[in-house]
């Protein structure tokens, strides 16, 4: 092997030695999760079983007596899923016309989803600032 052979591969082994001790000592991307209030109303509907987005991931309740309402903290409150807000309602097996639902997401006092239907399930995301 040549002395300029040998240079090349020394000097890329530095390269790949570098750029490994920098990835190694970069800071990790930092979220910063932030507040939301997620409610679910009805006149007509007693309980209802309800999915909801935290910072842990996605959590479930069942048979929860309505209304409900709940302070959480999520990573992008008006970003998409799996780290965007998202609140959904189920009531499927009491259903019936005029049996209206209301789901909500507020961000910093603002309402910024808000759905309501009679048909059983009712879904609500920050991302798509729906106002129904």
């Amino acid at each position: 092997m040549s002395t300029a052979s040998i240079r090349r591969a020394a000097a890329w082994v530095a390269s790949v030695i570098t750029l490994c001790a920098y990835g190694v000592g970069a800071s990790p991307v930092a979220w910063a999760d932030d507040v939301v209030t997620y409610e679910v109303v009805s006149d007509r509907i007693a309980v209802a079983n309800i999915e909801w987005q935290d910072v842990a991931g996605r959590r479930f309740a069942p048979a929860v007596t309505l209304p409900w309402r709940a302070d959480v903290n999520v990573r992008a409150p008006l970003g998409p899923p799996p780290d965007g807000s998202q609140v959904r309602a189920d009531w499927r097996q009491n259903a019936y016309p005029t049996k209206w639902v209301t789901v909500r997401i507020f961000y910093r006092g603002k309402l910024i989803c808000q759905n309501t239907l009679d048909i059983g399930n009712a879904a609500c995301y920050g991302v798509t600032h729906r106002i129904t």
